[in-house]
């Protein structure tokens, strides 16, 4: 599932669920459809996700990719254990700039 709000110059998008290959192309392209008009600044906000595989992380990479390619910037916020354990795995902690808490990552911006 994917919502997502702005706060202030920052555009917020939650992610919840699952994020495996049964649903990432989707979300991949729901997300890429709410980056066009986002602005630069995106933060994706993995609270709820429950799990994420490999396929999933690749909705995390396109994203990036599409949000570096605009000049913005794309951090991360609030990751389970089981999703910052994948995350540190793939070394994708560093390339999203990940954070606990999204009022600090909000301020980072």
């Amino acid at each position: 599932m994917l919502t997502s709000r702005q706060e202030g110059d920052v555009f917020i998008c939650y992610i919840a669920g699952r994020l495996d290959a049964m649903v990432s192309d989707g979300i991949a392209e729901s997300l890429l459809d709410l980056l066009k008009d986002a602005g630069p600044n995106v933060l994706l906000n993995v609270a709820q996700l429950e799990y994420v595989s490999s396929m999933g992380l690749r909705v995390f990479v396109r994203a990036a990719k599409a949000v570096k390619a605009s000049g913005g910037k794309l951090k991360m916020c609030c990751p389970t254990p089981t999703v910052m354990k994948v995350l540190e795995i793939s070394a994708l902690e560093h390339v999203l700039d990940v954070v606990d808490d999204e009022a600090l990552a909000v301020t980072r911006f």
